[in-house]
């Protein structure tokens, strides 16, 4: 299923945090699952889409690993080779899981682009992460070969890194990340756990299920239906801040900032 080129994936999210003040939400959104390289042939079949121009619904190439220029595959093979020193081969296949660009507007908070090897097998899956409201992007590449877990039911990958990108002004930077990845025909989760000084303080879910679009009908019905999604993304961030401050949850400014003044 993660080879299918076209897909809705209707996602379940959940946020927890623990510490140093409780707080948790849930929501959910309609992501686009895609093959970059078959851009041209489905934005044609729907007169709502398109790549290079303003439509109800944009896949156009400078949304997506906004550090690097050229086509998706191109950026994709970029990062891979600055963060992974790897070659991106021509036998691989790329799926981005993204909100895409509607009525003009662009927001994913994260961005997951799925590198497949010729037998459909995850190899690396590349994580572009924004932060709110400094609108800035940064790029964890997670080597899926070298930390693939064995599980009998799905392929399971689990990746534990330093934060290096200040992300919320709710969150400090001196966090572990420990990311899981749960993959199969029938259900997916990301999982992402967030650790301090050897301490869970957050964690947040993805559960989505792929839905194969073969019919122009669909690609219609996901433009019309789900045109606010990233609006509704970025609402949802705004509103969970505002609760968070009521909460009066410490505030961490941004670090970078910070040195150049």
């Amino acid at each position: 299923m993660l080879n299918t080129p076209l897909a809705i994936a209707n996602a379940q999210i959940r946020h927890r945090r623990y510490s140093p003040t409780p707080h948790a939400f849930e929501s959910s959104l309609s992501y686009l699952w895609f093959d970059p390289d078959q851009l041209p042939e489905i934005t044609q079949q729907s007169w709502l889409w398109s790549t290079g121009h303003w439509n109800v619904l944009n896949l156009a190439a400078s949304d997506f690993l906004k550090h690097y220029h050229g086509t998706i595959r191109e950026k994709a093979s970029k990062a891979l080779l600055q963060y992974a020193n790897t070659v991106l081969l021509p036998t691989w296949r790329i799926r981005v899981l993204a909100l895409p660009r509607s009525l003009g507007f662009n927001f994913n908070s994260v961005i997951f682009y799925f590198i497949l090897d010729q037998h459909q097998q995850p190899v690396f899956i590349l994580s572009e992460v924004s932060n709110t409201p400094w609108n800035e992007q940064h790029v964890y590449v997670h080597d899926c070969q070298a930390n693939r877990k064995p599980h009998a039911d799905y392929q399971r990958f689990e990746f534990n890194f330093e934060k290096l990108f200040h992300v919320s002004p709710f969150m400090p930077m001196d966090i572990e990340y420990r990311w899981h990845f749960n993959l199969s025909d029938q259900q997916n989760i990301i999982h992402m756990q967030l650790y301090r000084q050897q301490k869970l303080i957050f964690d947040a879910s993805m559960l989505f299920q792929l839905d194969a679009i073969t019919l122009p009908s669909q690609q219609h019905r996901y433009a019309v239906y789900h045109v606010f999604e990233p609006i509704k993304m970025l609402l949802s961030i705004y509103v969970q801040a505002f609760k968070l401050w009521r909460k009066k949850v410490p505030f961490y400014r941004h670090p970078q900032i910070n040195r150049d003044r």
